[in-house]
């Protein structure tokens, strides 16, 4: 499974009292992953909606390994599995530098629809071969 890496910096402003990045932080940090993702392939939401359709999240799921700190270097790890359904499953992880220390797991769903919020049972025309494209270049 190949993965796209992407590196933040913890900010002062990301990290509570405790001196650790607060958990919903880890949620953005996913998103700046998938963001770069989708980009490669455009894909991102600008890029939907000018093909007709939108992705909206459905289900999100986040497991907490270690905390990150102000300062501390972290690489989201992305990658793009493929559904059963229309939808895009993103995983992720988030790893300290330079130790490669998992700081956190994840994963998003989204399903695909319509800008006139009819679902998709299967993609077609220039949105299935943007996917199938992604698909093809993470499953390699």
């Amino acid at each position: 499974m190949k993965w796209l890496d992407t590196e933040e910096t913890v900010r002062f402003n990301e990290v509570d009292t405790y001196g650790i990045a607060w958990y919903g932080h880890y949620i953005a940090w996913f998103d700046v992953g998938r963001m770069a993702l989708l980009k490669e392939f455009n894909l991102r939401p600008q890029d939907m909606i000018s093909l007709g359709y939108m992705a909206p999240v459905v289900d999100l799921k986040c497991t907490y390994k270690h905390p990150a700190r102000c300062g501390d270097v972290v690489l989201i790890r992305t990658t793009v599995v493929k559904p059963e359904i229309a939808a895009l499953i993103f995983r992720f992880e988030i790893n300290r530098e330079p130790d490669r220390t998992l700081l956190a797991r994840g994963e998003t769903t989204q399903v695909l629809m319509t800008v006139e919020n009819k679902m998709l049972y299967r993609l077609q025309g220039e949105l299935k071969q943007r996917v199938e494209t992604m698909l093809a270049h993470f499953s390699g």
